[in-house]
């Protein structure tokens, strides 16, 4: 390796003690999470917001995205992976997306965490705000715990209460959902609309 290409020595996590640091860039895979590889957080993106079968396109691919990362570019490789999992736009149902990207106000109510949609929400749909299941979090060590916050899982009743408070006397013009537990709070809202399975 060539000097102007060797990897600089920086000191370790250790040595930065104290709080006179006022702003951060932090790597996400093996700093802020243990582990390196971000393999299993973008099979779970392939199989949660896709199918199954895009989960096997991606392990499929794995031989490519693996020899692509060594040997021809990290960048080439990730982007593989994500072309493969995040084919986001074929999830989204246009009739719905439409009538949502008109209004000035975007809402979305969900019985998912909050902090696993809020980031596809906001930047790829275009929302305002999400509310959905909150995690607990350790209060000594600031990591999710993985149980779930009261009042429980967003369904339902919780779903209603959770658009009372966030909209107060003011209801939201129109509510859209498609299962009957969307109902009680599409009920409270001006204008009502399902959306068929």
């Amino acid at each position: 390796m060539s000097p102007t290409k060797q990897d600089k020595k920086f000191p370790p996590i250790t040595a930065c003690k104290g709080t006179a640091y006022q702003s951060i860039a932090a790597d996400l895979d093996g700093t802020l999470l243990v582990s390196s590889s971000s393999l299993p957080y973008f099979m779970l993106v392939a199989t949660e917001a896709g199918s199954l079968l895009r989960g096997l396109v991606l392990l499929l691919a794995l031989p490519i995205v693996i020899v692509s990362y060594l040997f021809i570019s990290e960048a080439l490789g990730i982007q593989i992976l994500i072309f493969i999992s995040m084919f986001y736009a074929a999830d989204v149902r246009s009739d719905s997306y439409e009538v949502f990207d008109r209004c000035k106000r975007k809402v979305v109510v969900t019985a998912n965490p909050t902090i696993m949609v809020e980031p596809f929400v906001k930047d790829f749909l275009g929302g305002d705000k999400v509310l959905g299941t909150e995690i607990e979090v350790n209060p000594r060590t600031k990591r999710a715990t993985g149980f779930v916050k009261k009042p429980g899982v967003l369904v339902g009743k919780w779903k209603k209460l959770a658009i009372l408070k966030e909209f107060g006397e003011e209801a939201p013009d129109l509510g859209i959902g498609d299962r009957k537990t969307d109902h009680d709070f599409m009920s409270i809202c001006k204008v009502r609309a399902l959306v068929p399975l």
